[in-house]
């Protein structure tokens, strides 16, 4: 039985090593088929992912263009929620001194708070010194009982009470005289309003009263008086009479400046330096993981002298509207195409180890390449064909009597022969190589080949070589042509004087013309390869190109000849014509950019010289009369269409030619100049004031609401003209005498200006220094 027993086990033990023995041979013999296979699947990936990634940065490129205008939005949003603020402090400005019904009149016109959401109140604080205070609380008494300044102030002269505001609502009352001064964030607001004549906005803190929860921002307008100067620091602090205020709960305002649309394609972060403003999409409802994406844009932008800091988040929505399926096609596409062509490898290798095992010199390549549309062709060990299809033959221009048995070398361009001897050498070592090469044809013409050479194996030993060659010489002479070309047409570009550029769809140079690198401030084309416009010598008007540049793109429409300025970094303006073509690939998807542009500075300088000798005085600069007329028949044909009323002011300077008699005509040029400048000094911008000749000038008081305030600033005017006039060495004093006139149905421009006239002289006939008022004119409609 022992010896029974030892048998089968002497059996296993010997055909454990032979099977051993024939799993390595398996394994040699397929590794062809399993390096095709991991190749097939490698290269799978790298297409997968390079799809992914182009589809990832092409959702980047919309969600940077499409964030860009919203901030464009935003800011357009937020400036109207500002707007308001300065129109109100004009409106107290312009007024003078009113009541608080008054102050309910003008914000009920503009419906300030039904058209503003986020809005919490709008509303005055006037500057009251500390001396006057009593004064002041008394004087205010008759329209707000009970009123008294109250609460501590961080000023040590003067306060700011909280005088009026809209709503006043519950929330309103318990803080009324409350020192605005008190409160940090709002007292600094207020001083760099104060010292810059802007309107300033505050840090996030919370209300005086109502929710404290609620975060908001105040905004705050200075308010100085008009008679006095404010073209300093010291100036403007001593003529301020107080400022308009706004409150807003950001969230609210955030979301009425952008809207609905937003909603649904990003989330919003906004940081006024490390302090969050407003953030979108962190509510209880918010998806996780919704941020995974990453910033798709920052940027900032100025509100209220304030910078604050936007970065925007895709939303999941709006990534799928982007996404494609392709990637799966081309992974499940990839796998499939990676399986069949490893088992047709797979299939070959084992018919020709069949084949070779009964007689290793007949090859049956015809079966397998054949139909193949590349020329493929065999190789022994001493790079003799011994096989070649059709196509290899056709391109050869060689029967395949000539070529079998010939030397591959024998063919090969002698500058080529050394690569392809190593390349042929790498192949017999067992590895697959792929390189280009030139031969000599049957007929003595070069070709141009790529060249893929694969090893065919018995066991560890190459015994074949398969060639596989793709004739690419069409393919260099276009790619030669084409580079002449590109060389012809960078010569004719260089040459014109316009400037000629073009980027890619994420804004970065291509290249450019000389005209247009040395505009940029740089020394060859070729440095403009990967810059944007933040790189080079228009800095300040990177933002509005970039902008310009995605909307162009996005539109898929070119722009022709429009204007637009450059600020450049030097601090020199220049002024372009500019024409923006999106340009496509034959798919018909936007792939550049090409921009021409030509400097048409001296012709706008030129154009606006001609504008002001046709409209304006050459000595004081003022309307001349030809413009003011214009002006003043646009004025009646308005006051015809809308109804309202307007004023004219007409007035001189009293004995001017008494002056021109006693110091000469040059003293007298030099009074009209500085008597202009004191008007346009005392007059709001708005107002238009013109010289009509000689001594003589004209006002025209537009769009006024009673007759009040023209004869308001008629008296300014007058005493405006009071202090002496510094003319060199001497100190003139003049007066002026100012005739005003009402617009009545039925007048003419003439017709008013001889009414204004003759008021003028009712003044001069009074004595002078002063203004009189044209009577009620007798004029039918």
């Amino acid at each position: 039985m022992r010896v029974a027993c030892a048998r089968p086990v002497l059996a296993c033990e010997r055909r454990e090593p032979r099977m051993r023995r024939s799993t390595r041979t398996a394994i040699r013999e397929n590794a062809p088929v399993f390096l095709l296979l991991i190749i097939a699947c490698v290269v799978t990936l790298l297409a997968f992912l390079a799809q992914q990634r182009t589809q990832r940065e092409r959702i980047a490129i919309h969600a940077r263009a499409d964030a860009t205008e919203s901030v464009l939005a935003l800011q357009n949003g937020v400036d109207a929620y500002l707007k308001l603020t300065k129109a109100f402090a004009g409106f107290i400005a312009a007024s003078g001194p009113t009541s608080l019904k008054d102050y309910d009149a003008y914000l009920a016109t503009v419906d300030a708070l039904t058209e503003h959401p986020g809005l919490r109140s709008i509303g005055y604080v006037p500057r009251v010194p500390r001396a006057a205070k009593g004064q002041f609380e008394s004087r205010m008494q008759g329209e707000a009982p009970g009123f008294s300044i109250n609460g501590p102030g961080a000023d040590a002269v003067d306060t700011f009470p909280y005088l009026y505001a809209l709503p006043r609502d519950a929330h309103f009352r318990p803080i009324r005289g409350r020192d605005f001064a008190g409160v940090p964030q709002r007292w600094a607001a207020m001083q760099q309003a104060r010292d810059s004549g802007q309107t300033i906005a505050t840090e996030r803190h919370h209300n005086l009263s109502g929710p404290r929860t609620e975060p908001i921002i105040g905004v705050f307008t200075p308010i100085y008086d008009l008679a006095m100067p404010s073209a300093t620091v010291e100036e403007r602090r001593a003529a301020l009479r107080g400022f308009v205020f706004s409150i807003y709960h950001v969230p609210a305002m955030i979301d009425r400046a952008l809207g609905n649309a937003f909603r649904t394609e990003f989330d919003l972060d906004i940081l006024d330096g490390s302090t969050h403003l407003y953030r979108s999409g962190r509510g209880s409802g918010a998806v996780p993981n919704q941020r995974a994406f990453g910033v798709a844009h920052r940027q900032s932008m100025m509100v209220g002298g304030r910078q604050w800091e936007l970065a925007f988040f895709a939303k999941p929505e709006y990534l799928a509207r982007y996404e494609s399926s392709m990637g799966a096609v081309i992974l499940a596409g990839g796998l499939l195409s990676s399986l069949g062509m490893s088992w047709a490898l797979a299939a070959w290798l084992g018919r020709n180890r069949s084949r070779l095992r009964g007689d290793q010199q007949t090859l049956r390549f015809d079966e397998v390449f054949e139909s193949h549309p590349s020329a493929v062709y065999l190789l022994d060990a001493q790079r003799r064909f011994t096989n070649a299809n059709s196509r290899a033959l056709m391109e050869f221009k060689m029967s395949k009597e000539e070529l079998i048995g010939k030397s591959v070398e024998d063919m090969i361009v002698p500058e080529k022969q050394d690569l392809a001897r190593a390349q042929f050498q790498e192949t017999l070592r067992g590895n697959s190589v792929t390189y280009n090469s030139a031969i000599v044809d049957g007929e003595g013409k070069l070709i141009q080949l790529s060249v893929i050479m694969i090893p065919i194996k018995t066991g560890d030993k190459v015994i074949h070589i398969v060639g596989i060659a793709e004739n690419i010489t069409a393919q260099r002479q276009r790619a030669w042509e084409l580079k002449e070309s590109k060389q012809m047409l960078q010569l004719v570009i260089d040459h014109i004087p316009q400037r000629v550029f073009w980027k890619n769809t994420k804004l970065e140079y291509l290249g450019c013309n000389k005209a247009f690198c040395h505009d940029a401030g740089l020394e060859q084309p070729e440095q403009i390869i990967g810059k944007n416009d933040f790189d080079l010598a228009w800095r300040a008007s990177a933002e509005l190109y970039r902008a310009d540049d995605a909307a162009t793109l996005r539109s898929g429409h070119a722009r022709i000849n429009y204007e637009e300025p450059q600020y450049r970094n030097d601090g020199s303006v220049s002024w372009l014509r500019t024409s923006k073509i999106p340009l496509t690939n034959i798919d018909g998807e936007t792939v550049a950019l090409l921009g021409v542009y030509e400097d048409i500075t001296e012709r706008k300088q030129m154009e606006s010289q001609l504008r002001e000798l046709a409209h304006y005085d050459g000595l004081t600069k003022l309307a001349n009369r030809t413009f003011f007329y214009q002006h003043l028949e646009q004025a009646i044909s308005r006051i015809k269409r809308k109804g309202g009323m307007f004023a004219l002011m007409y007035f001189d300077i009293d004995h001017f030619k008494s002056v021109n008699d006693t110091h000469g005509h040059d003293v007298g040029d030099a009074l009209l100049t500085a008597f202009s400048a004191r008007i346009k000094a005392t007059v709001r911008d708005m107002d238009l004031v013109a010289r009509l000749g000689g001594d003589e000038f004209a006002l025209l008081l537009d769009d006024i609401s009673d007759r009040a305030g023209a004869e308001y600033v008629a008296g300014k005017l007058v005493n405006a003209m009071h202090p002496a006039f510094e003319v060199g060495e001497l100190r003139l004093k003049v007066s002026t005498s100012i005739g005003v006139a009402y617009y009545a149905r039925g007048m003419s421009a003439d017709d008013i200006i001889r009414r204004a006239d003759g008021a003028m002289y009712i003044a001069k006939r009074g004595g002078r220094d002063r203004y009189a008022v044209d009577a009620e004119p007798n004029i039918e409609p």
